[in-house]
């Protein structure tokens, strides 16, 4: 059989299908259908068993996370089950008691084995359909709740999540764009842009992880990682756990949206949420834009070496670089 790269689209779904169809053999059920339902950084498959409960087998790029992440993100999901002011998407374990599968196609042994877990449907829609300064203020409670949790949560040494310590913090992640094979996607003044945002970004985080000891954080909290259902937010998506700090799930929640018209009136309901439940995190908004700025830079890097057309990205990114590097010198200047 052909290798999963050399497939075409729809024979790529087909292979999603059968691969989600042996791992389901690993569990306590009754299958009646699985569906391909969207490919995002992993390829999730919506299935459905015999008595109509659905759930979402999720298997997990091979380049994104690790094993010992994946099973940090268990551990944290299974912990925070039922927990006050919290609906977090809900892990189903195997017949054997694990939540990580590791599975393979019979006959397509060049694949290898791939990373899948299995997880109950959540109802609603992304919060992202309808963002109200109600749902935000929801999800700042939401948020601070996880914060909460994560005070008093040890998790097993053996596993390894995380550290947004760096800009380029993704295990195995190749920084690309400033090597030679990259330099016909980045101008000259481009690539320096990214330099000095690298170094400024990356001070930032030494000293933040110098200070308090990080805590596990959600890591990717923005509104399409959240459905909202009658009245009440339900937080999915926590594959980027990260060993971290509260300011930085406040920088990536934020991070999407400040462009928007209603940015202040969006930030002003989430920091009212969180502080009805713990002290607002954020002390000054440069720290924002320093984190906002690391995420940038490490989109551009990735954004380089995996789109087939990365240039009108690189340019956009780069001058929103280049503009908060010009904010910096103004402020350091006065």
């Amino acid at each position: 059989m052909k290798p999963f790269t050399q497939l075409s689209p729809r024979g790529q779904r087909q292979r999603l299908v059968a691969l989600a169809r042996r791992a389901l053999e690993s569990y306590d059920l009754p299958v009646q259908q699985v569906r391909f339902f969207r490919q995002e950084t992993n390829a999730l498959l919506r299935v459905t068993a015999q008595m109509g409960e659905r759930f979402v087998y999720r298997i997990y790029s091979e380049e994104d996370s690790t094993l010992r992440e994946n099973q940090a993100e268990m551990a944290w999901l299974c912990a925070l089950q039922g927990q006050p002011g919290l609906n977090v998407v809900q892990p189903v374990a195997r017949r054997d008691g694990a939540y990580i599968t590791l599975a393979q196609v019979a006959g397509c042994e060049a694949d290898g084995l791939r990373r899948g877990a299995l997880f109950r449907w959540l109802p609603g829609r992304p919060l992202a359909d309808s963002l109200t300064t109600g749902g935000y203020y929801q999800l700042g409670q939401a948020m601070a709740w996880l914060h909460e949790h994560a005070a008093g949560f040890n998790l097993p040494p053996e596993l390894e999540p995380k550290r947004w310590d760096r800009v380029f913090y993704y295990v195995g992640e190749s920084v690309v764009y400033n090597t030679p094979a990259y330099r016909h996607l980045f101008t000259a003044e481009q690539t320096a842009i990214m330099d000095e945002v690298v170094r400024r970004a990356g001070v930032f985080l030494a000293e933040l992880y110098a200070g308090a000891p990080p805590r596990l954080i959600h890591g990717d909290l923005h509104a399409w990682n959240v459905h909202v259902a009658g009245g009440q937010l339900y937080l999915l998506d926590f594959e980027d756990i990260a060993l971290g700090h509260p300011l930085q799930d406040v920088a990536v929640t934020l991070y999407y949206e400040q462009d928007r018209p209603d940015y202040d009136a969006l930030a002003q309901a989430f920091e009212q949420g969180y502080s009805q439940v713990r002290p607002w995190p954020v002390t000054a908004r440069r720290q924002l834009e320093l984190l906002w700025a690391a995420r940038r830079a490490m989109f551009v890097n990735y954004v380089a070496h995996t789109w087939p057309q990365p240039q009108e990205f690189i340019q956009r990114a780069c001058v929103r670089l280049g503009q908060f590097l010009e904010r910096e010198n103004g402020e350091s200047s006065r």
